[in-house]
């Protein structure tokens, strides 16, 4: 199967622009595009940055003075008004109504003219030079995989045997699912470059573009630390790799490749259309999942869905995705009890079902599959059996009946 993304449409250029460009832009500019709301910034200069204002929404004024009665936060450039949170507006639509414009493009092309923005244009030199530089990055990308998974399977070096070992044994992964997601083995990356700028006759500067040089203290730690390649394979197309370890003791247990963007879409997600999916953590999740015979897995990338993540749920709402289960980690407390930390996962699968009600606050089919024991969906696998795992999720229950459940056990309590 060719993974390999060839898109050379337009509007990949031009969403790209809107991230890099307009939309910082509108943020940092806010108390110029509402003036009428009489913005004010707050934590400019740190992790809670946001803008607020004394203002609803509708612009009238609340009965009870509030400095902060609509706040806007970067993650999302989205009104949100204090006691009606879960119904956000979006800065650029506010603009839209006021100046009379119907769509994102034409809010683009306003920006470009108030800003003098160099907005790129269908036929421009820039379109002409993106689309050639993804095609060859692509090309790069599918001579990797091909590359680090031949690795895998033929390499008699003690790396490739503990690398093999690891995946196979330790995670319990069989060679198929292993083949079907491109898992490779990463040697030597002195070696890496000289097979792919010289016997495959790519540029350096490609290279350095798609790959760089993931360094500690001026050496690489692909090929030695970080020897388990993970093609980020998303909708059908071949994103980059993460690069994990082998070894326990070492930290952090992952590296992303330069430039992989982890958070517009799902890990995992087919291409087309997808009517269901079960949305875990980690990327090995899903490939144990996988392997325990679960189609529909796939992979936030963190531990719950919230922040530039939305995208992800985004990207499935506009592949069919009708039906969302949640199946994050349950981890253990940190006083060393070992018992489960049940507050924790309810946080983070609550912040994740507000994040997929505020882009679709009518949808509804939203389950949670409820673990008693500490567990991720890797470790389950491994520990109960693929048909355990699977039974599990099928017992997955609607949100509202797993909020309701958890309340009436805090209270119990």
């Amino acid at each position: 199967m060719r993974v390999v993304d060839t898109s050379v449409e337009y509007l990949d250029v031009l969403r790209q622009w809107e991230r890099e460009v307009v939309f910082p832009l509108v943020y940092s500019r806010l108390d110029e595009l509402l003036p009428e709301y009489g913005f004010r910034r707050r934590n400019g200069a740190g992790i809670r940055d946001h803008w607020a204002s004394p203002l609803k929404i509708d612009c009238s004024a609340p009965k009870v003075r509030c400095r902060e009665k609509t706040v806007v936060y970067p993650e999302d450039l989205c009104l949100r008004e204090q006691g009606d949170w879960n119904n956000p507006v979006k800065v650029m639509d506010v603009v839209c109504r006021r100046e009379g414009l119907s769509s994102l493009y034409e809010f683009n092309c306003w920006m470009a003219r108030r800003y003098a923005l160099d907005m790129p244009r269908p036929d421009s030199a820039e379109v002409r030079r993106n689309a050639a530089r993804r095609l060859r990055a692509g090309e790069l990308l599918e001579e990797l995989r091909d590359y680090f998974m031949w690795n895998l399977w033929n390499n008699n070096s003690r790396t490739a045997g503990r690398a093999r070992a690891y995946l196979t044994r330790e995670r319990g992964l069989s060679k198929d699912v292993l083949q079907r997601f491109g898992v490779g083995f990463v040697p030597a990356w002195e070696k890496v470059i000289h097979h792919v700028t010289v016997r495959k006759g790519f540029p350096k500067e490609v290279f350095e573009e798609v790959c760089g040089e993931l360094s500690q203290g001026g050496r690489s730690p692909l090929g030695r630390s970080h020897t388990v390649a993970v093609p980020y394979i998303c909708g059908g197309l071949l994103k980059g790799f993460l690069y994990r370890t082998a070894d326990p003791e070492v930290r952090p247990k992952y590296l992303a490749g330069p430039g992989l963007d982890r958070a517009s879409v799902f890990f995992g997600i087919p291409q087309g259309q997808a009517e269901t999916v079960v949305v875990m953590e980690g990327e090995m999740d899903v490939l144990s999942a996988i392997g325990a015979g679960l189609e529909g897995a796939v992979a936030i990338g963190g531990s719950e869905i919230s922040g530039d993540r939305r995208r992800q749920v985004e990207d499935a709402f506009r592949r069919g995705v009708r039906r969302i289960t949640l199946f994050l980690d349950l981890d253990a407390l940190r006083d060393g009890s070992g018992n489960p930390d049940l507050q924790s996962r309810y946080r983070h699968v609550m912040a994740s079902v507000h994040s997929i009600k505020d882009i679709r606050p009518d949808f509804e089919e939203i389950y949670v599959v409820c673990p008693t024991e500490v567990c991720d969906p890797d470790s389950y696998v491994r520990e109960r059996g693929a048909e355990e795992f699977r039974r599990l999720v099928e017992d997955a229950v609607p949100y509202w009946k797993y909020v309701y459940e958890y309340h009436i056990s805090r209270n119990a309590e």
